[in-house]
């Protein structure tokens, strides 16, 4: 299962139980404030992952989890980040659950946000080592996982 699935799951499980055991949710001032703040980061969490899609793009390689890429991009938001197409998608969902109203969200997406750091990323790490060596070697030493 991909990351992106792990994350639409996890907001489909916090819409549920919102449903059936909601938790409240900002009201008045404050929740226009949350719908602001959830617009802004869903929005940054769209355009970093457009970014990414065009490195990819420009390098000619693979941006699917787990494909097998060509080559390693080290450019753009990866000179900061090992993983910014996941802080995007991490950034959009919790911009989505503040947006739609789900405090839910922010649990599920712990969840999902755990899968990703001690599941997915290693199993990633550990093929980009295997094809690209001693580059990746490099490069995980200058460039931190998330920021």
């Amino acid at each position: 299962m991909t990351s992106p699935v792990h994350f639409l799951l996890a907001l489909v499980l916090a819409l549920g139980l919102q449903q059936f055991f909601g938790l409240p949710v900002f009201s008045g001032n404050w929740q226009h404030v949350s719908h602001v703040l959830g617009t802004l980061l869903a929005n940054i969490g769209l355009l970093l992952a457009l970014w990414c899609i065009w490195l990819f793009w420009q390098r000619r390689t693979t941006l699917m989890p787990g494909g097998s890429p060509s080559r390693l991009v080290i450019r753009g938001p990866y000179r900061y980040s090992r993983n910014p197409m996941y802080l995007s998608l991490v950034l959009s969902y919790l911009g989505l659950a503040l947006m739609l109203d789900v405090p839910w969200g922010w649990l599920t997406g712990m969840a999902a946000l755990w899968l990703l750091h001690n599941r997915v990323i290693p199993h990633e790490e550990a093929v980009l080592r295997t094809q690209f060596g001693r580059d990746y070697d490099d490069y995980q030493q200058r460039v931190r996982r998330w920021l």
